[in-house]
């Protein structure tokens, strides 16, 4: 494993790097058309901080995208724009709608791909499970915010969980603040364009997830299969959800290593592919998260308490 490591391109672990960074750039594109359904404009620097300091929250609490994801995401957004909690989530989750779509879409036609080849039977499964993810992705979610299902519930929660901590805050407050949020959040895929355009955007991040993995193999002189890599790019998301370690540590590595020689990768470059991709999607991101956190942290400190 260390000597495939030493004598991999270095240009194409760049050309790596540098891919991630650019899918950044994609995801912060990706932010802005959310929040341009609700009417909101961020500057692309703060987006783009915000996203490194995001990824750094993610990557040291247990299950993935959930530390920086949306609390840490959420707050931010409130200091550093005077954005309301309400508007702020609902921009992430008109963000986020299409990616567990996206991400099954990968798996799928990976396992098709390669294991679907003579087995009609299988394919229709898969396609038939492809289908269900489908639907449930765009369906549900457009009619429970649409519906404003559980609204009244949920504001009861959050009155009663403010009243633990000593919070008593007025109902109809709660209320409003709930109700804008599901009208904030419904704006974002209340139109099939702006499904299509979250879509697009969705889909160009994950292909680009896929080319960095490819130029991980090509640095280590080793051509996959366009089937494997759409798997190892979707298959550890799922993964890295299990609350265990942060960032999905262990889990993300042991299923990229597993990935990698089922689809017949040799065990050296399986395990220096692996060692390359996370050490730029968690290493790499968590140094480089880490400053930036703390440039936000101070800028978040001075800025005067404001009302959400």
């Amino acid at each position: 494993m260390f000597e495939a490591i030493k004598s991999a391109n270095s240009l194409l672990i760049a050309s790596a790097i540098a891919i991630y960074f650019i899918t950044l750039a994609v995801w912060a594109a990706r932010w802005q058309t959310a929040l341009s359904f609700i009417n909101y404009r961020i500057s692309f620097g703060i987006r783009y901080l915000i996203l490194c300091a995001t990824i750094f929250l993610n990557n040291i609490t247990p299950v993935a995208r959930v530390g920086g994801d949306p609390f840490g995401r959420v707050y931010m957004m409130h200091k550093l724009e005077n954005m309301s909690y309400s508007s702020a989530m609902a921009s992430l989750i008109g963000e986020f709608a299409l990616i567990p779509l996206i991400v099954v879409s990968f798996l799928m036609a990976g396992l098709v791909l390669h294991f679907g080849k003579g087995s009609l039977q299988l394919s229709l499964i898969l396609a038939v499970v492809w289908a269900l993810a489908a639907s449930a992705t765009v369906f549900i979610p457009r009619l429970f915010f649409q519906k404003r299902i559980a609204a009244k519930g949920i504001s009861g929660i959050i009155s009663r969980v403010l009243g633990w901590f000593g919070k008593r805050r007025n109902v109809r407050e709660i209320v409003a603040g709930i109700e804008a949020f599901y009208s904030s959040t419904y704006a974002t895929m209340d139109k099939w364009e702006n499904v299509l355009t979250i879509g697009s955007w969705t889909l160009l991040i994950g292909a680009l997830d896929v080319f960095r993995l490819y130029a991980i193999f090509l640095a280590l002189g080793y051509h996959p299969t366009f089937s494997m890599l759409l798997v190892a790019s979707s298959l550890p998301i799922i993964v890295g959800l299990i609350p265990l370690l942060p960032g999905g540590l262990i889990l993300v590595e042991g299923s990229l290593i597993s990935i990698f020689a089922l689809f017949g990768v040799p065990l050296n470059l399986a395990m220096a592919a692996t060692v390359i991709e996370r050490g730029i999607s968690f290493v790499l991101s968590t140094i480089v998260g880490a400053g930036v956190f703390s440039y936000l942290g101070v800028k978040m400190a001075a800025k005067p308490e404001i009302q959400s």
